[in-house]
């Protein structure tokens, strides 16, 4: 057996070990915590939270097990905000599917392109290996009750219009790259980068990710686009080193991509004013115990730039 196999704990024994930790039960008493965890959410997924704040350090100033000003209330609020940032962006994130897509089709209607030549060449263009996963996430509409008459209809020789109601979204967006070199577009070249940073955003939403469980900065694998920093700047949300500080981040710069391609790609009035909405009440609910990260500069200063871009 390994020696990391670690037993299955109830959840009144989880309270234990987060009382251990330092993690106080103020605002949430310890009877309530150990309901919550077994009727509504995880302790895995609750404690990954705890990442957010600094530990206790030992009179050589080196960190020990336990955690400063952390309750466990603010543990719960983090992860009901995180539960309804992903209800809203996965949302968001459709609705850029969509309208992608739309994009796409406007590019190849301007270029007078064949709408069943450009399907071809496209996938000509593939490897081998690369073909054949193109074609099994075709094949895959054919057991699908939603699209498996499509499929059927046209394959194998799909028009562009069909085609991109058939493949997945990664697909979409490699094929928009392709669309975006056929073109000699780079402005289409920018937006393909920057919607590959909404799709993290719509898969960790869709797989139920946690995504506000590590705040801190430098996170990030690369720099955000020119254009995003440029917006930012523009409306005056924060100073330079604090935008930057605050893009640093993995999830916040994914999240900012989001509504920046959302603002640029969603033609919609109506659909925009929906999203609109949404984004006010996930606002809303962000700030609803903002007295809980007063004295946690790492939350507080990422919750204020979030409100600061959805204003804005």
């Amino acid at each position: 057996m390994s020696t990391k196999t670690k037993p299955i704990k109830s959840a009144k024994e989880l309270v234990a070990h987060m009382q251990e930790k330092g993690i106080t039960f103020d605002i949430v008493s310890p009877e309530d915590a150990a309901k919550y965890m077994e009727n509504n959410n995880n302790y895995f997924r609750v404690a990954s939270y705890r990442k957010n704040y600094n530990k206790q350090l030992d009179s050589n100033q080196e960190p020990i097990d336990k955690y400063v000003n952390l309750d466990f209330g603010y543990l719960q609020d983090l992860a009901i905000i995180d539960m309804e940032l992903r209800y809203t962006f996965l949302q968001l994130s459709l609705d850029i599917e969509h309208f992608t897509k739309l994009d796409l089709l406007r590019h190849i209607e301007q270029s007078n392109e064949d709408g069943y030549r450009i399907v071809k060449d496209y996938t000509d263009s593939l490897d081998d290996r690369q073909q054949l996963r193109l074609e099994r996430e075709l094949k895959q509409n054919s057991k699908s009750d939603y699209t498996k008459n499509i499929y059927a209809k046209y394959q194998p020789d799909y028009p562009v219009w069909v085609f991109l109601e058939l493949i997945p979204l990664g697909s979409i967006l490699a094929f928009y790259s392709f669309c975006a070199d056929r073109f000699h577009s780079m402005t289409m070249k920018d937006t393909f980068y920057m919607l590959l940073k909404c799709k993290d955003i719509r898969n960790a939403c869709a797989h139920n990710d946690c995504m506000l469980n590590d705040l801190h900065t430098n996170t990030a694998s690369y720099h955000p686009k020119y254009q995003i920093m440029q917006a930012l700047r523009r409306s005056s949300i924060l100073q330079p080193d604090a935008r930057s500080a605050r893009m640093s981040n993995a999830c916040i710069q994914n999240l900012v991509t989001t509504l920046y391609v959302y603002k640029k790609i969603v033609t919609s009035p109506r659909v925009k004013k929906k999203a609109t909405v949404k984004l006010h009440d996930f606002e809303h609910r962000l700030l609803r115990h903002v007295e809980y990260y007063e004295t946690n500069q790492l939350i507080s200063a990422n919750f204020t730039f979030l409100k600061l871009v959805i204003d804005n």
